[in-house]
């Protein structure tokens, strides 16, 4: 559900984070099939995913029967089961989807990849929380199409859903898993959590402690839920910019990332920091980036997105130099206004406001809760959200939301302790969404617990689409799972490296085998075709300084792409193999070329400059990797925009079309904050 009308909502009024599953990640053991678990009572076969039975549990909306109004008013909560491929010894394994506000029943099967090690003795549960999906869904249409603002937007809402708005929190989602635990016949539950699942994962764990056999949390919320200063997130931001010039990865383009992002966020302070991009068209466009768009990328993007992370020290350095493309490149998306359609934005709102701990109490009136929230700020010192400041952490949060929300009596509070039970944590070390010190918190409550810091990787490490870490997130899953010492993952290197700075002028651009204007050009037209491929790898289409380009992978087509300033690229070119046909004009030599960019070296010959030209060069870096690693990422099912497979081979299947880290996830997962 997405917000229609006037009313728009920004991604920093709503947070959600995006969690990727490759389409093999994890191979199960090959056991001889034993006598598999009954199906559970009213269960039929699914028709909507193979292997699978597809049920409802009813549960009450309102368990303690506190409001009289929805005594008797049930939820039939939409349920998938997948029996254990070899026997259920071990119970059920629970795989939640995240949100608040994302059904998880679409992504059953993508589950069922993700954790093959754990369902040779594990049935696999996967339903739609209550208020998303099939579940009976929340919706606000009269807020949805008349709300003018936020504020009418809430208080709409709040009034259409009624009573029943107080009984969405993840206390409930969390009883609601027991609930179905009970229909299916288990006693004994492993749960699996990304994000924000991993906060109900914590929740039934120590609601239910005796029925908990184990939990699984890749990039864990705190105990506590989200903070409401996003604390924890601006302390990170030094710590996941270092992760990501580790190993001298950032030598020749910054010193210290931190420090630059200081000085870029100073310039932002205030009426913004001017930036340029270009859009679909291919054209040139400014806008302004504020201080809290700068952050909303660092926690967002840069968590979700390899590239973004790749080309961020660059951009800084850029942008303090003049050049405002590249960052502006990285900021532009993060401006815009929009929500995702796959979260339901009225069960985001009750659950992230009946979950949240703000500054006020719920009896209070507005100008009280506003009184509270400044009061808060205030107390809190200035170095808590260093570089950045406190109006930027108001202006991230949700308390422009939940302000407006009506008061509720019921407490959704959980203070039960954590159980002592198998306890796998996993996190990136480059995830600002949700910090490595939460994880350590969380991994402190479980005495059992064993926790996998995964380098060059952000948030989600077991759904990452770039498979640099897939052989350790395999390698920990199933260890776990059979019980057996978990390695580390200290040998994970990035699927991209960090970028070099973009040149901002042919002169700028070093000499590639031939001296002068026409070295130049090789150089810039090499730079265009490496810059190009990564753009594509991250769902975009457009130069960083104009032009666009189209098609399908194994034959892009460049429409007057702009790299380096003045020097104008078209063509074909095709990812896969690294071969294409250009040609050049501009401030540069011109002439027509054909490349073909192997792993080691990359070949340029035919005419520039009027003069024949035959050429080898070492492959670029980032290049290499991406000739050595993307023809194996080509079974992906992933989410195309403009840039699709095409049926031009049949190495490639024509339903698999390709997207970037942007919008490529076959599961979104969302947390709040």
């Amino acid at each position: 559900m997405s917000l229609g009308g006037s009313i728009r909502v920004s991604r920093r009024r709503t947070r959600l984070l995006f969690a990727f599953f490759p389409a093999a990640v994890a191979v199960a053991l090959a056991i001889p099939a034993l006598a598999q678990a009954a199906v559970p009572a009213g269960f039929l076969p699914c028709s909507s995913a193979s292997g699978f039975y597809c049920g409802t549990v009813t549960v009450p909306i309102d368990r303690g029967g506190t409001v009289p109004a929805l005594v008797g008013k049930t939820i039939a909560l939409h349920v998938m089961w997948k029996p254990a491929t070899v026997a259920d010894t071990d119970g059920a394994l629970f795989a939640l989807a995240g949100g608040p506000g994302q059904a998880a029943t679409p992504f059953a099967t993508d589950f069922a990849s993700v954790l093959a090690p754990a369902l040779g003795t594990r049935d696999l549960v996967v339903f739609d929380q209550r208020g998303t999906g099939e579940s009976s869904p929340l919706d606000c249409p009269g807020a949805t199409s008349t709300a003018k603002n936020l504020q009418q937007f809430v208080g709409m809402c709040a009034v259409e859903l009624g009573p029943a708005r107080d009984f969405f929190s993840s206390k409930d989602s969390a009883e609601d898993i027991d609930a179905v635990r009970q229909a299916i016949g288990v006693d004994q539950v492993t749960i699996f959590g990304v994000s924000y699942g991993t906060y109900v994962a914590q929740l039934y764990s120590r609601l239910f402690p005796t029925h908990t056999a184990a939990l699984v949390l890749d990039s864990v919320v705190a105990a506590t839920g989200v903070d409401t200063f996003s604390l924890s997130n601006f302390a990170a931001v030094p710590k996941v910019l270092a992760a990501n010039c580790a190993h001298k990865l950032c030598q020749g383009i910054t010193a210290n990332p931190f420090a630059d992002l200081t000085r870029v966020a100073k310039r932002a302070n205030g009426s913004g920091i001017a930036l340029k991009y270009v859009d679909e068209t291919g054209r040139s466009r400014r806008f302004r980036a504020s201080e809290a768009d700068l952050f909303d990328f660092m926690v967002e993007t840069f968590s979700l997105d390899a590239v973004a992370r790749a080309r961020f020290p660059a951009a800084l350095r850029s942008a303090l130099a003049g050049d405002s493309y590249p960052l502006g490149r990285l900021l532009a998306p993060v401006t815009s206004s929009n929500s995702s359609s796959e979260t339901n934005i009225a069960l985001y709102t009750a659950t992230t406001c009946a979950d949240t701990r703000f500054p006020w109490s719920p009896s209070d009136p507005l100008s009280v809760r506003e009184a509270k929230v400044t009061t808060a700020l205030d107390a809190l010192p200035a170095s808590a959200f260093s570089p950045f400041t406190s109006a930027t952490s108001r202006a991230i949060s949700n308390i422009d939301r939940c302000i407006y929300w009506p008061a509720s009596s019921i407490d959704s509070s959980v203070t039960a302790p954590a159980p002592d039970v198998p306890v796998l944590i996993l996190d990136g070390l480059e995830d600002d969404l949700t910090p490595l010190s939460d994880a350590g918190a969380v991994a402190a409550l479980y005495p059992h617990s064993v926790r996998v810091d995964v380098p060059s990787t952000g948030h989600s490490a077991i759904t990452d689409v770039w498979p640099n870490a897939d052989v350790c997130v395999d390698s920990s899953l199933a260890h776990f799972f059979t019980r057996t010492p978990i390695p580390s993952c200290s040998f994970v290197t990035p699927f991209f490296r960090p970028e070099r700075i973009d040149p901002d002028s042919l002169a700028s651009v070093k000499p590639v085998s031939v001296k002068g204007i026409r070295g130049r050009t090789i150089g810039a037209v090499l730079g265009t075709l490496s810059d190009l491929t990564v753009t594509a790898l991250a769902g975009s289409d457009t130069g960083l300084r104009g032009g666009i380009f189209t098609g399908s992978l194994l034959n892009l087509r460049l429409r007057k792409v702009i790299y380096v300033p003045g020097v104008v690229v078209s063509g074909t070119y095709n990812l896969l193999s690294g071969i294409g046909t250009v040609t050049v004009s501009g401030v540069g030599s011109h002439g027509t070329l054909s490349v073909n960019r192997a792993k080691k070296y990359t070949t340029v010959k035919g005419k520039l400059g009027n003069k024949p030209l035959h050429i080898r060069v070492r492959t670029d870096a980032n290049d290499a990797t991406i000739a050595a690693r993307l023809p194996s990422l080509i079974g992906l099912n992933l989410v195309s925009t403009r840039v699709e497979w095409s049926p031009e081979s049949r190495a490639v299947p024509a339903s698999v079309p390709l997207n970037g880290l942007e919008t490529l996830a076959r599961v979104r997962f969302g947390l709040w904050g």
